[in-house]
């Protein structure tokens, strides 16, 4: 009997374990969406997310990126202190991650957004015209 009651307990904490589990990863994969437009800019989702938001998800489906070399090289255009990028080719997904540094601690979303689109705007200059960074 003793037995049952402490395997019934044991039991009952597993699954409460499980449980918990779950919810807390479900959670953390709603992370604010991020878009990339059609001229490559990096555009933060502003209406629904908390201004101090640091990470987002963006769908690089129709970047055509095949493998994770295509994806580094291409976000490689864009990282720097200040921003990261994590792809992941299976989900055709990509984790932009803020870093602020002190002169960007209190940036707002707006703020970032123009950050990220100067510096696809400052390779192209440097790359004299459009460049499809998808491509180089």
């Amino acid at each position: 009997m003793k037995n049952f009651s402490l395997f019934c307990s044991l039991f009952f904490y597993m699954v409460a374990f499980f449980v918990s589990s779950s919810f807390v990863l479900a959670q953390n994969t709603q992370l604010p969406k991020a878009y990339i437009t059609k001229e490559l800019y990096l555009r933060l989702d502003g209406n629904n997310t908390p201004q101090d938001a640091k990470i987002f998800e963006a769908d690089i489906l129709e970047l055509h990126l095949a493998t994770i070399e295509q994806a580094n090289r291409f976000f490689g255009f864009f990282n720097d202190p200040s921003v990261t990028f994590e792809t992941n080719i299976i989900t055709q997904k990509v984790i932009v991650t803020l870093i602020p540094d002190a002169e960007k601690q209190n940036w707002n979303l707006n703020e970032w957004g123009m950050y990220l689109k100067n510096k696809v705007s400052a390779q192209r200059q440097q790359f004299e015209g459009y460049i499809d960074f998808t491509k180089k």
